[in-house]
């Protein structure tokens, strides 16, 4: 059983939790550092939130031998495959489109351009990572 998206799942809502407390009593300054501090404490609290418990629960399921099986489906992989490609492909157009209209109507900053334009890159370097690893092993 794989349970390493559950993992990194639960991961992230800890690491948000942090970010969170952190936030809401101000350690280190932090939320004087933003103007929209106690904003973004309730928003990474609810996405804290959101995460452990959907981690809690991925953690928690115990797969039939039925859904053993039909993960290791060849044809569920295949499928999985290309549902996955397909949706970085759409990341990949989303993102600078809609940081461009964003930018254009005013609602973001140049760090938030910047911000658009890294997730874009490490996004693009994890898949370039990712298929080299890929034609490795096969």
């Amino acid at each position: 059983m794989n349970n390493k998206p559950a993992v990194i799942t639960l991961s992230i809502g800890v690491l948000f939790l942090v970010a969170t407390l952190a936030f809401a009593f101000n350690l280190g300054g932090v939320s004087d550092a933003l103007p929209l501090g106690a904003q973004a404490a309730f928003g990474l609290g609810g996405c804290a939130f959101a995460l452990i418990v959907c981690g809690l629960f991925a953690l928690a399921h115990k797969p039939t031998q039925k859904e053993l099986v039909e993960q290791n489906d060849e044809r569920n992989v295949a499928i999985g495959n290309l549902a996955a490609t397909r949706a970085f492909t759409l990341f990949s157009v989303l993102v600078p489109v809609t940081a461009l209209v964003l930018w254009v109507l005013g609602q973001v900053t140049l760090v938030g351009m910047l911000v658009f334009v890294g997730i874009e890159v490490v996004a693009f370097i994890a898949y370039v990572a990712f298929i080299a690893k890929a034609q490795k092993t096969m």
